[in-house]
């Protein structure tokens, strides 16, 4: 059973709820959450009586949720996924992470705005607060897919112990609805001029996926794989639009704030900074 915690915006969760049901997960149970945030500069929900003109602002925020959450579950009413709604007052990021925490969930999933580098870098979003802080696995959707006819996916992966963790995580999930999955790996190369070294490096890195590839067509997946030289942002831009794939699925730990200042985590810039829709997966 997969656990889902969905936040439910007053604009772009149906991206992310498309993609849950687009993704077609074996078994999942699905919490959506509305977060009413606070007027007040200081972010604090003040006792006030139910006649101040902030109270009745705030009571109009929480209908206004409400309807949002039961919009929300009409969108999953056809899918098998057992569904359960909450609103709660609070920082939207942090309230989704508590929330998720007390459920072990396995995955917190929102819709996002597609930003450039620069304005991700420096204005703050419920998307980056999440990939900074949250343990759980993300889904940040930004669009909608392409086709009707099950999803496409790009796999990237550096093969370290922590990425192979998480494809045997994402292979866990059982994730029925996606339909072909391309495999990348980019290959920096860091010894120039030792062409047979860089060879030998390189087809060590064409075996490991096809390791990988031979483990997702057993679950039915269409699979190719394929190594890059460059950057793996580079990388990825570059099979995402080969491939015109719906989804960027990576594995990723938690980063420390000069990382996330810098956007030097690769996992943290697709997530803020690109217009995929992404699935950070985490162990």
């Amino acid at each position: 059973m997969v656990r889902i915690v969905a936040g439910i915006d007053f604009e772009y969760y149906p991206l992310a709820l498309t993609f849950l049901e687009r993704m077609s997960f074996a078994t999942a149970d699905v919490r959506l959450m509305h977060v009413i945030e606070s007027v007040f500069p200081d972010k604090g929900f003040p006792d006030l009586k139910p006649t101040h003109p902030l109270s009745v602002l705030m009571a109009e925020h929480e209908r206004q949720g409400n309807d949002e959450l039961m919009k929300a579950a009409s969108m999953l009413q056809g899918t098998s996924y057992p569904l359960d709604t909450k609103i709660q007052k609070g920082d939207p990021a942090q309230t989704l992470i508590e929330y998720a925490n007390s459920l072990s969930a396995d995955i917190i999933a929102v819709g996002s705005a597609q930003k450039r580098a620069w304005a991700s870098l420096f204005f703050g979003s419920v998307t980056k607060a999440l990939t900074a802080n949250a343990e759980q696995s993300l889904l940040v959707a930004k669009g909608h897919p392409r086709s009707e006819n099950g999803l496409s996916a790009v796999l990237a992966v550096d093969h370290s112990t922590y990425c192979n963790d998480c494809i045997d995580r994402f292979i866990g999930w059982q994730v029925r609805g996606i339909r072909r999955v391309s495999i990348v790996t980019a290959h920096q190369i860091v010894t120039p001029g030792v062409d047979q070294l860089n060879a030998d490096i390189e087809s060590d890195i064409q075996a490991r996926n096809a390791e990988i590839c031979e483990r997702l067509q057993k679950e039915g997946i269409e699979c190719d794989h394929r190594v890059v030289q460059g950057h793996p942002n580079e990388a990825i831009e570059t099979v995402m639009k080969d491939t015109k794939a719906d989804l960027l699925i990576l594995g990723a730990r938690g980063h420390g704030f000069w990382d996330r200042f810098r956007l030097g985590s690769v996992s943290h810039f697709q997530v803020v900074a690109t217009p995929h829709t992404v699935l950070v997966v985490r162990v």
